[in-house]
């Protein structure tokens, strides 16, 4: 089955046996697992909730019907972590359920590893909206902090973007993950990132270029700047000096990188309690404020309306509203977010929209002027 076969290592699915047990040919095993990857996901929203409200009996039979599916194609990996899912249920293990949770989700990225080009883009937008935010299933996770931490990493050594998954969903942290710097710059134009981890050497644009293309997109937006890390692979101090002086705001060799990324976050990102903020204002306008503030606090009520029904064009102009007037009563970061708002509607980036709608809401709950 040369569609699921992969240059980086052996296929997750024995074919020769799938076949042989199921009988049919290649086109019918090919339609048994797009069968199976929209159970799985749908499944994997469900286990999620469950595990969240410690709903054993769900967890159980979301472990036992997994597992079915699982072996019924080979996939020992997944078998294997659903039977430890459906044991967890039934023994009311609620710490090995998370950590089995965590390890589905990596079995998961390897199979999809595996899977054409298009077909994986068709999944990653099914996926990108229920695995969003699994801070919970962590230990170290679960303050406020790590909520709103979301981060762009960039490397083309799949076992290293595995590494780096696994680091982030044990802290607590959203992460998107590309294969070079050319995708890692399309989703930079897109979202809003708390921080930025570009691998130096890449194929098709290196992490230079995609540093000089970030840098440049804040610049003619206006957007604050983000902290991008180089990801190096050398224990030379030259290269990392070579770095900095690129423009880097700092630089992490990937060998210690389960080691240092929460204190590389810690270290440049300042989050996340929503902080009450003082605005001084021009005299002359300060009468109009109040309407302006409760007109935007509406403008969220509305977004989040359109967002149910996925009205984004109305979510981008209503963005693009925010963006043209924020600066002009003096409110900088109501124009920022309002930019981040539009671009993730042309996008039609859900998450992304949501996360915007929410930082809004927090800083006009906590902005003071005068």
């Amino acid at each position: 089955m040369s569609e699921i076969k992969s240059s980086r290592g052996p296929s997750p699915i024995d074919i020769s046996s799938v076949l042989e047990r199921i009988g049919g040919d290649e086109s019918f095993l090919h339609e048994l697992i797009d069968i199976y990857i929209d159970d799985f996901i749908q499944k994997y929203d469900s286990l999620k909730e469950a595990i969240a409200q410690e709903d054993f009996k769900t967890i159980t039979e979301i472990g036992h019907s997994l597992r079915g599916s699982s072996g019924n194609l080979s996939l020992n990996g997944l078998y294997d972590t659903c039977a430890g899912i459906e044991l967890s249920g039934k023994k009311k293990d609620t710490e090995q359920s998370k950590f089995l949770f965590i390890r589905l989700n990596e079995e998961f990225e390897k199979l999809k590893d595996f899977l054409p080009v298009d077909k994986r883009k068709l999944i990653d937008q099914k996926w990108k909206i229920i695995n969003f935010e699994r801070s919970f299933l962590s230990k170290d996770a679960g303050t406020e902090e790590n909520l709103l931490l979301h981060i762009l990493a960039a490397d083309d050594s799949v076992p290293n973007q595995i590494l780096l998954k696994h680091y982030a969903a044990r802290a607590g942290y959203h992460i998107d993950m590309v294969c070079n710097g050319r995708e890692a710059v399309e989703l930079f134009r897109q979202n809003s990132y708390s921080i930025v981890l570009l691998d130096i050497h890449m194929p098709e644009m290196d992490g230079f270029g995609a540093l000089n293309l970030m840098r440049q997109f804040e610049h003619e937006n206006i957007l604050p700047k983000t902290p991008i890390i180089a990801l190096t692979g050398s224990t030379f101090q030259e290269e990392g000096t070579t770095c900095l002086d690129a423009g880097f705001d700092d630089f992490v060799e990937k060998s210690s990188i389960g080691d240092t990324l929460t204190k590389i976050i810690q270290k440049h990102v300042q989050t996340a309690k929503p902080e009450t903020e003082t605005v001084h204002l021009d005299e002359a306008i300060l009468p109009l404020i109040p309407e302006y503030i409760e007109n935007r606090k509406k403008d969220v009520i509305k977004i989040r309306e359109a967002l149910e029904k996925q009205e984004f064009n109305k979510i981008e102009d209503l963005g693009h509203k925010m963006k043209g007037s924020g600066k002009c009563y003096g409110f900088e970061k109501i124009s920022m977010l309002g930019h981040q708002i539009e671009m993730s509607a042309r996008q039609k980036n859900s998450p992304e929209i949501e996360r915007s709608a929410d930082r809004i809401q927090d800083y006009l709950s906590n902005l003071k002027y005068n």
